[in-house]
């Protein structure tokens, strides 16, 4: 039986899609390397916006229509929200988040799961088997959030903060080495609440994995600023199996506007987190989240974003409008900014980001960069730059790549042999 899953939304999706396909695989199911290879398609689903969700429910009725024999089993954060409903758009079996941990049993039986995420268990795990040429895997080891921002639905969908055993994520990150996976993403609704539930944090896994033997590297997902100290700092600086590159929602640069949102902090805590995490930790690299348009935004409270932005040297923007979601604080909010303006607010984000980027592009030049290579003869750094190199190299290999140039917004460089970084 061939077997295709579909990833809408988050790295916890794709985490969760590498770990079930592994699963399903030593059941005797094998990887179709298309849709239209396919007997059975898993579309794992995101509603963190009112955009995402429809995107994943027309997906299910497009998919319907141009494959009417394919049986469809949709689960992800749609499910929590839409339910039986689903099977209106296409959806042959519906696995909720909360039946999520028993997916592998619902897709051989062909049984629906409609278990609420608040009552469910922890799904998730390392893959059993290498299911793809990716260099990247990704490990979840995290589930759930209780921030209750004001314009997110999320511990609504996903439930309350659950993590994996530190035991299992050891394990699990030595399966997935001996795999062959050279960087290893660890993945989480809310990554820097790990541990929250075990007596740990996120600092305390990280100090045991980098204990474990081999040539790799471990990225880190978004991590709120409230969750960085200098002990997690210093442990990346000293440590270079952990890559300096930290994304760090910041969603307003604006105190008036992080407030409604029911962002714990201030624009001047996030300022003071950034610059530390440069001073402590050379080559580090900053990426972030920013709402553009939110409830009560003023061009004001607006150009405070970009203010801080610029203050902090944030090298990689993920800049988006803000979109009503049903059933969220924010929704019922007055004094909403039109569509028109969100979107233009967002575009002026990400032509900052733009620049920021290209600034620190033109940095690297002349600078030896270890790179672990991919398909197409390019990778990236261990900051997280994209580069594309001179040389037909196999993917999954770490090589030191020089940076020449930057040209029409891409960062090019030549490999080095036998060079020292």
């Amino acid at each position: 039986m061939n077997i295709y899953f579909i990833t809408f939304g988050c790295k916890v999706n794709a985490g969760e899609n590498q770990y079930y396909l592994s699963q399903l695989i030593e059941q005797g199911f094998t990887e179709a390397l298309s849709i239209q290879d396919a007997d059975i398609a898993v579309i794992n689903t995101c509603a963190v916006t009112e955009t995402a969700a429809k995107k994943s429910a027309r997906y299910i009725e497009k998919l319907k229509k141009e494959h009417k024999d394919l049986k469809i089993i949709v689960t992800g954060c749609l499910t929590e929200e839409k339910g039986a409903a689903l099977k209106e758009y296409g959806a042959d079996i519906i696995v909720t988040n909360g039946s999520k941990s028993e997916l592998v049993n619902h897709i051989i039986n062909l049984t629906d799961g409609y278990v609420k995420a608040a009552r469910g268990s922890f799904a998730g795990g390392a893959l059993l088997s290498h299911t793809s040429s990716k260099t990247r895997a990704f490990f979840k080891i995290q589930d759930g959030c209780d921030a209750c921002c004001t314009y997110c639905i999320i511990p609504e969908l996903r439930g309350s903060p659950k993590s994996m055993p530190k035991d299992e994520v050891i394990s699990g990150f030595k399966k997935l080495l001996s795999l062959g996976y050279k960087e290893i993403v660890l993945v989480g609704i809310h990554i820097g609440l790990y541990g929250k539930d075990l007596g740990l944090n996120i600092t305390d896994i990280l100090e045991e994995l980098v204990k474990i033997e081999g040539d790799f590297r471990i990225r880190l997902t978004s991590i709120e600023i409230n969750e960085i100290d200098d002990k997690l700092l210093y442990l990346i600086k000293d440590n270079r199996k952990i890559c300096p590159h930290l994304h760090i929602p910041l969603q307003s640069g604006c105190d008036k506007i992080l407030s409604l949102m029911g962002r714990k902090y201030k624009k001047d805590d996030y300022i003071k987190i950034i610059k530390k995490s440069k001073d402590i930790i050379p080559n580090v690299t900053i990426g972030s989240d920013i709402i553009a348009g939110f409830p009560e935004e003023l061009d004001d409270d607006f150009n405070d974003t970009l203010i801080t932005l610029k203050t902090t040297g944030t090298e990689f923007y993920h800049a988006f409008p803000y979109s009503e979601r049903k059933g969220t604080v924010a929704e019922s909010m007055q004094n909403k900014v039109d569509v028109k303006t969100r979107e233009e607010r967002a575009a002026v984000l990400r032509k900052h980001g733009q620049i920021s980027l290209m600034n620190l592009y033109n940095k690297s030049i002349g600078k030896i960069y270890r790179v672990l290579s991919e398909k197409g003869n390019k990778g990236h750094t261990e900051n997280y730059m994209l580069i594309h190199y001179d040389k037909n190299i196999g993917p999954n290999q770490f090589i030191n790549v020089l940076v020449k140039k930057v040209e029409n917004g891409k960062l090019y460089g030549e490999v080095v042999e036998n060079s020292i970084i």
